[in-house]
């Protein structure tokens, strides 16, 4: 014998089983109707998956029952037989997360210096690309790398100062930065070696 059980307020409002003991929740499934029945496993209805994505995990009440003369009475376990009890939990699964994947990160875009590294960041819902994941959480995309300082020029010992341009004079009047006088200078313009 089936019959529903609901959780209500004093004034016959359904509400969530939450809101109501488990305790002392009726039976909604009664196997021998109003016969008296031995001690028997009486396995109530599933509980709600406790997560709304994902794997989770699913209860039910498992009571050792017995009905003598109209009266349902609890018994221990073991009168019933540990063995054949069925079970009290199973594992459930609702839709699947929405869940930020990364790729790995790209090399350096420079080889010296300041540059920056990427990787793609993606939304899946299962094995779909969705927009349904929380923003606040997102993994970054964008790192910037700063490897070893850039080499400078090596001096050219095969550089000699122009015929004609005096060079004397542009080192003396810090010319040595201007580009023509940088090339024209080479030699004198070169700083000295450390």
């Amino acid at each position: 014998m089936i019959r529903h059980v609901y959780c209500k307020t004093s004034d016959g409002r359904v509400v969530p089983e939450s809101q109501c003991q488990m305790e002392t929740k009726p039976l909604a499934i009664h196997p021998c109707g109003d016969k008296n029945c031995p001690a028997h496993w009486l396995a109530q209805d599933w509980e709600r998956c406790n997560t709304t994505c994902g794997r989770g995990v699913k209860k039910r009440l498992v009571l050792c029952m017995e009905l003598t003369n109209g009266k349902l009475q609890t018994r221990s376990d073991p009168e019933c037989g540990l063995a054949t009890k069925p079970p009290e939990e199973s594992m459930c699964f609702e839709r699947p997360c929405f869940k930020w994947y990364t790729s790995p990160w790209s090399e350096c875009t420079k080889t010296c210096g300041m540059g920056v590294r990427m990787r793609d960041v993606k939304c899946y819902q299962g094995t779909d690309i969705v927009r349904g994941c929380d923003p606040l959480v997102k993994p970054v995309g964008r790192l910037a790398c700063d490897l070893q300082p850039c080499p400078t020029e090596p001096p050219d010992d095969s550089c000699q100062d122009q015929p004609g341009t005096n060079c004397a004079l542009a080192i003396k009047v810090n010319l040595c930065g201007h580009w023509y006088y940088s090339k024209a200078c080479c030699r004198s313009c070169r700083p000295p070696h450390s």
